[in-house]
C-alpha cells in the first residue's frame, strides 16, 4: 500500500510519484473533491438508497482518489500492480479507472 503520509510530507518523492508537489496536490485535491461530486450525482442510477449508503468505497478519501489516478496517468502500471499498491483486485481498479478518469478529464476541461 502507498504510504500517502511520507508521500505528502516530502516534495520530491510526491513530484517523482505523480508529477505534482504537495502544495499543488493539495491544490488540485480540494476542486477533483467537488467536481467528483458533481460527477457522481449526475451519474447516479435511480436507487431507493441514499447517496452515501451502502458499501463504502475501497478507496476512501477524494485523495487517495486522485493520488489512484494520478500515479496511474504518470506510471501507467498494470491492473495487477496497481491493485498491489492500493490494496485492491484488479477489477477494482479497472472500475475505478475508469470512473475516475472521465472526472479528471471533465475537471481539466
Amino acid at each position: 500500500m502507498i504510504n500517502k503520509e511520507r508521500l505528502l510530507r516530502d516534495n520530491r518523492l510526491c513530484k517523482a510519484i505523480i508529477g505534482l508537489s504537495v502544495e499543488e496536490l493539495k491544490n488540485l485535491a480540494a476542486e477533483f473533491s467537488a467536481c467528483y461530486l458533481i460527477y457522481r450525482k449526475k451519474n447516479r442510477k435511480d436507487h431507493e438508497r441514499q447517496m452515501g449508503a451502502g458499501q463504502k468505497g475501497f478507496i476512501p478519501t477524494p485523495l487517495d482518489k486522485l493520488l489512484f489516478i494520478l500515479l496511474y496517468l504518470k506510471c501507467y502500471p498494470t491492473y495487477d500492480l496497481q491493485g498491489l499498491l492500493f490494496g485492491l483486485d484488479r477489477t477494482r481498479v479497472c472500475r475505478w479507472v475508469k470512473i475516475l478518469l472521465p472526472v479528471l478529464e471533465g475537471f481539466v476541461e
